[in-house]
């Protein structure tokens, strides 16, 4: 397919605009012209036949032949200087003398009836055949003492007024030449000064569609192109960091994969050829069973978390009581506590405090963020959980002792298969999921979730809830 270069259609579009405007310009100019250069020559013409009319009744009582040659001589002289040819005729329509040496020229009726009642005309044609060409005629009665006793008729070649009009218009053609020329110039630099940047944009955008996400195009301009280029980097700054969390993704997950797999399998394989002895089999079909368990949990994980990235996660919106679900989780948890000799202190503002959420994705959220507080306590330490109201909305805070998350790693908590515990020494059964499903299940109920730490002493993740119409009591 054939390629349209931006200069190509810039300079067509504008050649098309200037021809248009000039033709229009031009068509206006060319009647507005012939119609001031007609009213002009018939000014001029109508000023020689009255002229003329003077001169002829000056001379109407001489009856030496001197002032009939002398007549005829400046008839002619007037002629020959003003480009027309002149007809004077009598009272009867009969011509008396005219500018044609030797030419006898005779007027239909027609065209001098009316001017031998006194009114002056015009004409334009050729007067009924007297001329073999067009021509503009203006026909004045002579009048002597208010009776018309003739009439002179002054004509000028109509190709005259076409001339000096054509020359005109070549001059406006010349000038519209010249215009399209200096447009061609201007429009070529401006199309370079487009062009130049999209170029570079277009063969950034090549690179990084083949791969090469760490180009980018440097384009300085202050105006839209400028502001392209700059969204330009940005989307590639975005695909590169998507990139680069594909990437981690894959390799976290297939991580998370192989380990429960490998021990499955060389579990398995160790009892199917007899390497386990049967009194030990009980025990690592256990631990099987266990890496089944959170294998399943992964895939669940991650189709939650692809339904949640899809905006296919619905939430049904309830009124519960936060307060008694927080009561309900430190039951389930009370043996884990226990074991762990952990000092549980509950500060609720009020007993009952009611919210608008949805009940089993909340209930997940308090899961999680209790396994991971009594996980990462120390025996003996402390867990501290406190509820109330702040600038309308309800808040959760759940508070652990323990090494703490450092101060560079807290804006990465709730990113994808991110793990403080590098060592995976405390967290061997996660995947790194938890917190940021938590994390997309309070920004899908349009609140905000966040953590706060000390190192070395205490973790604490604090989100906030819509609080319900009916609040409940507070507690003394």
């Amino acid at each position: 397919m054939l390629k349209k270069s931006i200069f190509g259609q810039m300079f067509a579009f504008t050649v098309l605009v200037f021809l248009i405007c000039f033709f229009v310009i031009g068509t206006i100019m060319y009647g507005f012209l012939g119609d001031y250069l007609t009213k002009k020559n018939e000014g001029e013409l109508n000023y020689i036949a009255e002229r003329l009319s003077e001169m002829t009744m000056e001379g109407k009582n001489d009856t030496s032949g001197l002032f009939h040659k002398l007549y005829q001589i400046n008839l002619n002289a007037i002629s020959d200087s003003t480009g027309t040819f002149i007809i004077v005729m009598d009272e009867n329509g009969q011509t008396l003398v005219n500018s044609g040496d030797g030419i006898s020229v005779s007027v239909r009726s027609e065209f001098f009836k009316s001017v031998l009642t006194g009114k002056t005309e015009k004409y334009i044609g050729t007067l009924g055949g007297v001329f073999n060409r067009t021509m503009l005629t203006v026909a004045r009665p002579i009048r002597s003492e208010g009776n018309v006793v003739g009439a002179v008729f002054v004509n000028l070649p109509i190709p005259e007024i076409h001339r000096i009009r054509s020359d005109v218009v070549k001059i406006f053609i010349l000038s519209a030449c010249f215009v399209i020329i200096v447009a061609l110039v201007f429009i070529y630099i401006l199309s370079r000064r487009l062009t130049k940047p999209i170029k570079a944009i277009n063969y950034a955008a090549k690179s990084i569609a083949s791969g090469d996400f760490a180009r980018r195009v440097d384009i300085r301009a202050e105006n839209e192109i400028g502001e392209l280029g700059e969204t330009f980097n940005q989307m590639a700054d975005s695909l590169e960091q998507l990139e680069h969390v594909r990437r981690s993704f894959i390799a976290n997950v297939s991580h998370e994969l192989r380990t429960p797999m490998t021990t499955i399998t060389g579990f398995v394989e160790g009892i199917m050829d007899g390497t386990i002895p049967p009194e030990m089999q009980k025990q690592y079909l256990s631990i099987v069973l266990d890496e089944s368990k959170r294998l399943s949990r992964l895939v669940t994980d991650l189709l939650d978390l692809s339904k949640m990235e899809q905006g296919e996660f619905p939430l049904e919106m309830r009124e519960f009581d936060i307060n008694e679900m927080i009561r309900l989780n430190i039951i389930k948890a009370e043996k884990r506590i226990m074991e762990k000799d952990i000092q549980l202190t509950v500060s609720f503002q009020r007993d009952s405090q009611r919210v608008l959420a949805d009940k089993d994705s909340i209930q997940r959220v308090l899961t999680n963020l209790m396994d991971n507080a009594i996980k990462f306590t120390q025996n003996g330490g402390f867990l501290d959980i406190r509820t109330g109201v702040a600038n309308g909305k309800t808040y959760v805070a759940i508070q652990n002792s323990g090494m703490g998350i450092a101060k560079n790693e807290l804006t990465h908590v709730f990113d994808r298969f991110y793990k403080t515990d590098k060592s995976r020494s405390q967290d061997k059964s996660g995947a790194g999921l938890g917190l940021y499903i938590v994390k997309n299940i309070i920004q899908a109920h349009g609140e905000t979730i966040w953590a706060e730490s000390e190192p070395g002493e205490f973790a604490r993740f604090n989100f906030t809830l819509k609080s319900a119409k009916n609040e409940g009591k507070q507690v003394k």
